[in-house]
């Protein structure tokens, strides 16, 4: 990758299902706005709600870098309202996505995939589909879960030695 937080790769390890979803965009921070994603620096005002097609079509056409951001899949048919968002999700400073058992964090969304700091793409899916591809497209992905577990577990022995 080119970059980390790649998102043409994603969605190309995607076969193009992203466009089977839409999107809220959150807690994004980008290299540079594009049309459609014009920095609004007004804190969770800044989020967005994309069709899949649309968020494809951004992607596809900018050379766009995610630094920071939480894309959120959801099922067409669900109707999302930026302006009041009941959850946020995030991902700078979220320390939750680095525990055990971590979770999407809309409760309606099937799909999240997040930029940490254009260091990691982070994917959690209940669409087993989209997991399983992007596993075979990224065979150097490890599991995030596993990951965590296995952090936390060194944690614990480091502090009982």
């Amino acid at each position: 990758m080119a970059y980390p937080t790649d998102l043409r790769l994603v969605f190309a390890a995607f076969g193009g299902r992203q466009r089977e979803f839409d999107w809220l965009l959150t807690d994004v921070e980008l290299n540079h706005y594009p049309p459609g994603l014009t920095y609004r620096p007004e804190g969770r005002s800044d989020s967005r709600w994309l069709s899949g097609s649309e968020l494809s079509e951004v992607v596809e056409r900018y050379d766009i870098q995610f630094i920071w951001g939480v894309l959120s899949g959801f099922r067409p048919g669900i109707a999302i309202d930026v302006t009041t968002l009941g959850t946020y999700p995030y991902a700078d400073g979220n320390k939750a996505l680095w525990e055990p058992d971590v979770s999407i964090q809309h409760p309606s969304a099937e799909v999240e995939i997040v930029c940490w700091d254009s260091t990691a793409t982070l994917l959690l899916s209940r669409d087993d589909d989209l997991t399983q591809r992007f596993r075979r497209f990224f065979p150097e992905a490890v599991d995030l879960n596993e990951h965590n577990t296995k952090v936390a577990k060194a944690a614990r022995g480091a502090d009982l030695g």
